[in-house]
């Protein structure tokens, strides 16, 4: 911290609203602090900035109470959020629990839609969390307990007596409910959010399987006579971890190799195919079922690391397959075979995916992507049953314009 200055002003003084990321004393050792001050004096400053008290609200209370005028140090301003330079002075003279950590760091990340770490004034929820040695996850339930918690449950967090897992369970209650549990003893209130969290579940399951039986029933085979496709991008969805993990209807790997990729490919033709790290010899034997003679892959660095057996795993692979005769790659168009590009929604890869296959063979106009998300890339057909077909983007415009002019009709030829 920069050298400060100590002065002397009339106490009367508002509080920083930065000033409350930390949890006021206990009754106990405010009425401690104030005696010592009445036998020792004030040995601590009390930190201020434009007249505003950052650091030292219990000093500033027990001197004011005792009638002594309190020492106070202005702060120079500097370009480093104040929530910061509050952490640094008061983290380590504090023993807090995590989850009064995840609170302050919760209160201390103000990053705004479009701010970042580096824009001025601003704290990023990993910054913060990191300054207060908690997770991402904890500091976000955190914020659930602010955003929804009844004053009473974010009070028994920030004094340590609920921890903030629990707590941000407890908040999805009514603010009457929340305030009844609280009554209960520590182990019913365990046995409580313990509940609530089994049937959050529960109730999340259930949606997901849902939404996984509205998109196996969009199922459709692969018409055979489809194609000829001199460029096929896949990304089959592997049965690896179970589809409630994943979201979406998987496949065996018996039924992904006998899909009939070998009729619709064309006799010269490129295969890249999506694989995680534990499936390489299941994707081998995909491309040997196909009809395609493997040749090297590409890896995707997602830039954050996530679970695994043996490593966390940050990558993905795209392998790439031939058949037939195909042009040569300029070398101008040959990429690097690590690409890096953040993670996004589960299984979406990166648009870059599209343009690098592009580049290395412009020549070849018939593409498709198999299990296709959305609606295909210009110039791409699209197989799958989330791909969205000229059809179905189609239909809702047709029926918002016959819905709004009931005496005018257009073919869907026509609107096209």
């Amino acid at each position: 911290m920069n050298t400060i200055k100590t002065t002397v002003i009339q106490p009367a003084m508002k509080i920083h609203e930065a000033a409350y990321l930390f949890p006021e004393m206990t009754t106990d050792a405010f009425l401690k602090l104030k005696e010592d001050i009445r036998i020792n004096g004030q040995q601590v400053p009390i930190i201020v900035q434009n007249g505003y008290l950052l650091d030292g609200r219990a000093r500033y209370r027990a001197c004011r109470e005792l009638g002594i005028t309190p020492i106070l140090c202005e702060l120079p301003e500097t370009n480093e959020p104040i929530e910061r330079l509050l952490n640094s002075l008061n983290f380590h003279r504090r023993h807090l629990e995590e989850g009064q950590r995840a609170m302050i760091a919760a209160r201390m990340a103000n990053s705004y839609i479009g701010g970042n770490q580096y824009t001025p004034g601003t704290v990023s929820q990993k910054q913060a969390a990191l300054d207060l040695k908690v997770s991402v996850d904890s500091l976000q339930r955190a914020k659930s307990v602010l955003n929804l918690g009844s004053a009473e449950l974010i009070k028994a967090v920030d004094d340590g007596q609920l921890n903030v897992s629990n707590a941000a369970v407890i908040a999805t209650l009514p603010e009457h409910a929340q305030n009844k549990v609280l009554e209960l003893s520590e182990k019913e209130i365990l046995e409580k959010a313990k509940a609530l969290r089994k049937a959050k579940t529960e109730a999340r399951r259930s949606q997901i399987l849902e939404e996984i039986e509205a998109k196996r029933a969009n199922n459709k085979p692969l018409d055979p006579r489809a194609g000829p496709y001199n460029v096929i991008l896949a990304d089959p969805p592997w049965d690896y971890m179970g589809e409630v993990a994943v979201g979406y209807p998987t496949m065996t790997l018996e039924d992904i190799c006998a899909m009939p990729v070998n009729d619709i490919a064309a006799e010269d033709a490129v295969l890249f195919l999506w694989c995680s790290a534990s499936l390489i010899r299941e994707a081998l034997a995909v491309i040997d079922a196909w009809g395609f003679t493997y040749k090297t892959q590409s890896i995707w660095d997602k830039m954050s690391a996530g679970q695994g057996c043996y490593v966390r795993v940050q990558h993905e692979i795209l392998l790439i397959a031939t058949r037939g005769k195909l042009p040569e790659v300029p070398p101008t168009a040959r990429p690097g075979s690590v690409f890096t590009f953040r993670r996004r929604e589960h299984s979406r890869k990166p648009d870059y995916c599209y343009e690098m296959i592009e580049s290395m063979y412009p020549e070849l106009s018939n593409k498709i992507e198999l299990f296709c998300r959305g609606i295909p890339r210009k110039n791409w057909n699209g197989f799958g049953n989330e791909c969205i077909t000229d059809d179905q983007v189609l239909s809702p415009i047709m029926q918002m314009i016959n819905a709004e002019n009931d005496d005018v009709y257009f073919s869907e030829e026509q609107a096209a």
